[in-house]
């Protein structure tokens, strides 16, 4: 069986030495480690070059393109090295680390969003820091709640245990009958649901709702619209937007804000506009996204006639993806 970037950073004598040797030498061991891993799996590192040479071929020379190639490896490492701070760091450590490294921009949406009383959507996507969001926000004082699939019962386990440390509830996929119904009970109570707009595996498209997202026509899924219009709940755009030396930036963008950034917003579905957002933050920090491998798996508009129909399926936090 082919081992993943996931699972080969995960191997227990690689948590055991990162939890030894401390953080700030972790980092540097799990770059190490995923220079090993790209350098081994050429046909993975060729996919993802692919995909860069494919969205900005035309939009930036090739000195350019060679630098965000650099970046874009260096930012899916970093993405690995946050989801063990995240859940292996003490409660203490992380507030810490929030207070001197994180700064934030638009929490008023969030604020505003509650006080409406039917709970917030917060959508973001496969971009920066997402993992370290819930945690974020809790230590911000606000109610979270992600939906959250595991790779193993210990690793479900151990994140329980920080989510209990951050009162950030869990709706685990696995362990949850319906899960619709439990992100509806969940914005009764006035919490934060954090979802996704670009879980390309979890796509359910629909028809009669295409765009292009990074130069490919698509059509949209529509799980986001059937979450925000079922419930009624404010949708807010957010991102951990994360820089080269370790500090962060939380950016919420209300519902309105980005209305105003399409002159077309009102033909525009929430799916869309969404993934339109998203689209200009990859566009512009391109080394923030770590999806970059399943671009060419991006479902393409087919021809005329065609009919797409399925359940939709709720996006999920893939903590520990297989």
């Amino acid at each position: 069986m082919k081992i993943n970037l996931s699972s080969f950073l995960q191997l227990r004598f690689n948590i055991y030495l990162c939890r030894l040797i401390g953080w700030k030498i972790a980092f540097y061991y799990i770059v190490f480690l995923g220079k090993i891993y790209f350098f081994f799996n050429r046909k993975e590192r060729s996919k993802i070059t692919k995909a860069l040479q494919t969205v900005f071929g035309n939009l930036k020379h090739q000195s350019e393109i060679r630098a965000i190639i650099d970046d874009v490896f260096l930012g899916i490492i970093f993405h690995y090295y946050e989801k063990f701070f995240n859940v292996y760091s003490t409660p203490e450590r992380l507030r810490t680390f929030f207070e001197i490294h994180t700064k934030n921009k638009g929490l008023d949406a969030i604020e505003q969003g509650l006080s409406k009383g039917k709970g917030v959507l917060l959508i973001s996507g496969h971009y920066g820091g997402i993992e370290l969001i819930p945690t974020y926000l809790s230590a911000c004082g606000y109610p979270v709640t992600i939906v959250v699939k595991f790779k193993t019962k210990d690793l479900r386990n151990i994140t329980a245990r920080q989510a209990e440390n951050f009162s950030v509830k869990i709706i685990d996929p696995d362990h949850t009958p319906n899960i619709m119904k439990a992100i509806c009970n969940d914005l009764k109570e006035n919490r934060i649901v954090i979802t996704q707009c670009d879980e390309i595996d979890e796509w359910r498209p629909c028809r009669h709702n295409k765009t292009s997202f990074l130069g490919k026509p698509v059509y949209l899924d529509r799980t986001i619209n059937v979450l925000s219009k079922r419930y009624g709940a404010s949708v807010v755009f957010g991102v951990m937007h994360r820089d080269h030396h370790h500090h962060y930036e939380f950016v919420a963008t209300s519902w309105q804000e980005m209305a105003k950034m399409f002159k077309q917003s009102k033909d525009m579905s929430i799916g869309e506009v969404v993934l339109k957002v998203m689209e200009d933050y990859i566009y512009k920090y391109p080394q923030g996204w770590y999806q970059w491998k399943k671009y060419s798996a991006l479902a393409t508009v087919s021809h005329a006639g065609a009919e797409v129909l399925a359940p939709p399926a709720i996006p999920v936090l893939e903590l520990y993806p297989v």
